[in-house]
């Protein structure tokens, strides 16, 4: 049996590496940076066939949710900060605290599929229970049902997130609910035991991360020729030299940010995909960066910013998940910073560029590179980690920052999640389409969630309507750079995806000229002021060096 497939018996969250009952520096940190403009949560949002009665879906996943102990747990702060939170039994669980039921406006069009879904994500969960919510949309035109998941990021990251679903969804529409074991939870630790807990751990934490340092760096030159290694070096050298060269901010990139959020999704087909990698034997990932670049390009010059000699970076989470550690919950990340150079108009030559730095990226072995400096952060004390971390998103210090206008690290992220091919069931009902969620903060108020699921790739896209009030307009961009690379690869329609051509500011449904023209200011206010050019010598010609 596939152990990842739900609905077979065969896998569970609680059957894979016992769940930790602390939580790592990484997860922490998704809590310490938390505040009402700037929600740490994640999440996905489904449609699912047909009318979704609330109570069923209530008895389904109370029902699997011994699978999954941590969704029966609640954040614990360790006394004084001596050490990062724990995980403990929720004294006082109760499912109708999670399933939750929301009505659209009638009559239930796709726009207003759209606003509640986009209302129903801001705000932060409630810390007093565990950190996650279902909140299923009742009233849409067609006859189906949304459902709105929300996971706090301190629970899980993408891979873990993909896998919750193969625990609670099923994989048969005739799957029988199994019976319900008895819930005990355990006793909740007194605080001379906390306090006790959290002073070893931390000391314990300390010394488990700077020895993992030290492996970690042999690990790197372990196995690699000594040729092999000193161009791996040189290649890390010049991409953390690119990393630290200074971007142009976008309308997106502002420090800013209102807590109000923007949803907007769309899905392309697989095979359409699988057929671009195979023409220029290239990754999916490199397929999906390719059509978001190219979108960025039409929506940079969409807002009066020459792309020539830009360059636009994503941030790509890489999963360090081994395959003893799946299962277990948490986030076990590092990064790919990719750049991508925005001056040539060239789908294919921008597929393959990227498809190159990629494969440098992987050959330096540059995730594993930034994970080190991971460890030494996680080494130091919780306290200093939850000052640093509160204070980068405080407002005051992003109100400051936002007047100088900061060059980002990078302009986004886009994490790219695999997910099952086959179509699940929720309490009986078919899941048509489900779209990733990502949180958004201070400098990166648009990201992208990227998801595979029944031989589709789903994007998903959330914006701070502060910052970006056009993302509908961002999505049809990115979704018609799709079709142009497509259609340059020779890639054959496989489904008929109804691509919304970018218009004209002015003529975009749902934007006046005032919205508009508020838009292109802002675009103008971050757009880079143009340098004085050094006198030259006449006989030579004159060099723009800007990145």
């Amino acid at each position: 049996m596939n152990p990842h497939l739900p609905g077979t018996g065969d896998y569970t969250v609680s059957n894979a590496k016992k769940l930790n009952r602390r939580l790592t520096s990484l997860d922490a940190a998704f809590l310490y940076s938390e505040s009402h403009e700037v929600p740490m949560h994640i999440g996905g949002l489904e449609v699912l066939e047909g009318r979704l009665d609330p109570e069923k879906l209530m008895a389904a996943v109370d029902a699997k949710l011994h699978h999954v102990p941590r969704y029966r747990q609640v954040v614990t702060p360790a006394p004084f900060g001596l050490g990062h939170p724990t995980w403990e039994d929720d004294q006082k669980f109760d499912i109708r605290n999670h399933v939750l039921v929301a009505a659209m406006p009638k009559p239930g069009t796709e726009e207003q599929f759209q606003d509640t879904a986009s209302e129903l994500f801001e705000g932060v969960l409630d810390r007093s229970q565990p950190l996650w919510s279902m909140t299923i949309i009742k009233g849409r035109q067609d006859g189906n049902t949304g459902l709105l998941w929300k996971v706090h990021h301190a629970m899980v990251d993408g891979v873990s997130g993909a896998e919750l679903l193969s625990v609670v969804l099923d994989a048969q529409q005739d799957a029988t609910v199994p019976e319900k074991p008895d819930f005990q939870p355990d006793a909740h630790p007194q605080r001379n035991d906390l306090m006790r807990d959290a002073g070893w751990d931390t000391l314990q934490n300390s010394f488990d991360h700077a020895g993992q340092f030290g492996r970690k760096v042999a690990d790197l030159g372990r196995g690699v020729s000594t040729n092999n290694l000193r161009a791996n070096a040189l290649s890390a050298a010049k991409i953390m030299r690119d990393f630290t060269r200074p971007l142009v901010r976008l309308p997106f990139n502002a420090m800013r940010v209102s807590g109000k959020r923007r949803l907007s999704w769309s899905h392309i087909s697989f095979a359409e995909v699988r057929g671009i990698r195979r023409v220029h034997d290239c990754t999916v990932n490199d397929v999906v960066l390719a059509a978001l670049a190219g979108g960025v390009r039409k929506y940079m010059q969409a807002h009066n910013i020459n792309p020539r000699r830009k360059t636009f970076r994503a941030a790509c989470p890489v999963s360090l998940r081994s395959q003893d550690q799946s299962g277990a919950l948490g986030n076990l990340v590092s990064m790919m910073p990719v750049d991508v150079a925005m001056t040539d108009a060239d789908p294919v030559a921008r597929l393959l560029a990227i498809s190159e730095r990629t494969e440098m990226l992987k050959s330096a072995r540059i995730p594993n590179v930034l994970d080190l400096f991971n460890h030494l952060w996680q080494a130091s004390h919780p306290l200093i980690q939850s000052m640093a971390a509160g204070a980068a998103v405080s407002k005051p210090l992003t109100a400051i920052a936002d007047r100088f206008r900061p060059r980002p690290v990078a302009h986004m992220v886009c994490t790219n999640v695999p997910g099952p091919q086959v179509p699940l069931f929720a309490a009986g009902h078919r899941v048509l389409h489900h779209y990733p969620l990502l949180p958004v903060g201070p400098g990166m108020a648009l990201n992208m969630g990227v998801f595979s699921y029944n031989q589709r790739i789903y994007f998903g896209y959330i914006a701070d309507t502060f910052a970006m009030k056009d993302t509908d307009f961002f999505r049809d961009c990115v979704d018609e750079a799709f079709a142009e690379l497509r259609e340059a690869c020779g890639v054959p329609v496989s489904e008929h995806i109804d691509i919304r051509h970018p218009k004209p500011m002015s003529e975009r449904k749902g934007i006046d000229e005032e919205t508009a023209a508020e838009i292109l200011e802002r675009a103008k206010e971050v757009a880079p002021k143009p340098r004085k050019k050094k006198a030259a010598p006449s006989d030579t010609p004159s060099v723009d060096a800007r990145a």
